[in-house]
């Protein structure tokens, strides 16, 4: 964005700030004070629930950052497990695959339950 992109975007929101200043004058000199005092009423409910929806959305955004960064250095430690038991030559390999499954219970169902 060069220098008159901005120039341009500042001329657009100064005429939209100007248009509704407007607007709400003539809101209030035509049908008085209380259609002036709703509109303010709307936009602040509008205002706040828009900032109240960003909240929620920066805690959900840091939440899940939190979980995948966790489940990321898992998957690192798992991978790394993987990595430091290929390592071990193949007899010793099959050696401990056999330890690591006299080890482990067996939680399937037996028959005839």
């Amino acid at each position: 964005m060069n220098g008159l992109d901005t120039v341009f975007a500042a001329g657009q929101a100064v005429a939209a700030v100007h248009t509704a200043v407007d607007q709400a004058i003539n809101a209030a000199l035509f049908y008085g004070p209380g259609v002036l005092a709703l509109t303010a009423t709307i936009a602040a409910f509008r205002a706040f629930a828009w900032a109240a929806d960003r909240y929620h959305r920066l805690v959900q955004d840091r939440a899940d950052r939190r979980e995948f960064t966790a489940r990321a250095f898992r998957l690192c430690r798992v991978a790394d497990s993987a990595d430091a038991v290929m390592a071990i030559p193949a007899d010793d390999l099959i050696t401990y695959l056999d330890s690591k499954l006299a080890a482990t219970p067996n939680l399937a169902p037996e028959e005839g339950r």
